[in-house]
């Protein structure tokens, strides 16, 4: 496996990325969010994007997207594995996207088990970018890091369908990690595919 790559797993922050350090499994560190927005969005200023801050005044409510740009009237929210786990969680991200949209925002929401391969940058956020990005054919699911559909409550399952289907290429590559592991009861890829077929 590459290690070399420029381009880590996927992290909010770059010192998120830094505490996180290299992922065991694999080899391979971490990368910011930010590093990414530099160069799927290279018109725009690292101090352009507001991150976790709250804004009231704006929402009418105190809310704290992970990343707003007013320039782009874009909000990105990294929607970790608690987002998979938590039927609240999951409601409220729905409440909070429709605030944002009402407001003009278009809302892009990155999943923990997606990376921002140039595929995926090119759906998520309709930009090619011509140097090459996270290599595609690395999983972002283990049973090790207690991140598979296994971990899931029923409404995060569904909502992790919802979401592969949009990169169906991440879908394939992390069933094929999962299957390997041979451990039903801690991957739950079985569980994946059957609301995949839904």
């Amino acid at each position: 496996m590459n290690t070399n790559n420029k381009w880590g797993f996927l992290r909010e922050t770059r010192e998120k990325a830094a505490k996180a350090g290299i992922d065991k499994a694999t080899g391979l560190h971490r990368t910011g969010l930010e590093d990414y927005l530099k160069v799927i969005f290279p018109g725009v200023k690292e101090n352009e994007w507001i991150h976790d801050k709250a804004d009231s005044k704006t929402f009418g409510k105190n809310i704290r997207p992970d990343y707003r740009c007013d320039k782009l009237m874009l909000i990105i929210e990294f929607d970790g594995v608690q987002h998979y786990k938590q039927p609240d969680t999951i409601i409220k991200d729905k409440e909070n996207q429709k605030l944002y949209e009402d407001h003009g925002y278009k809302v892009v929401r990155i999943p923990y088990f997606i990376q921002l391969t140039n595929e995926v940058v090119k759906t998520m956020f309709g930009v090619d970018v011509k140097d090459p990005l996270f290599d595609p054919t690395i999983p972002s699911m283990a049973s090790s890091g207690r991140n598979t559909p296994a971990y899931c409550c029923s409404a995060g399952l569904k909502r992790m369908m919802e979401d592969f289907k949009k990169y169906p290429q991440q879908y394939k590559v992390n069933m094929d990690a999962l299957k390997k592991e041979n451990n039903e009861f801690l991957t739950g890829w079985k569980m994946l595919k059957k609301e995949f077929e839904k």
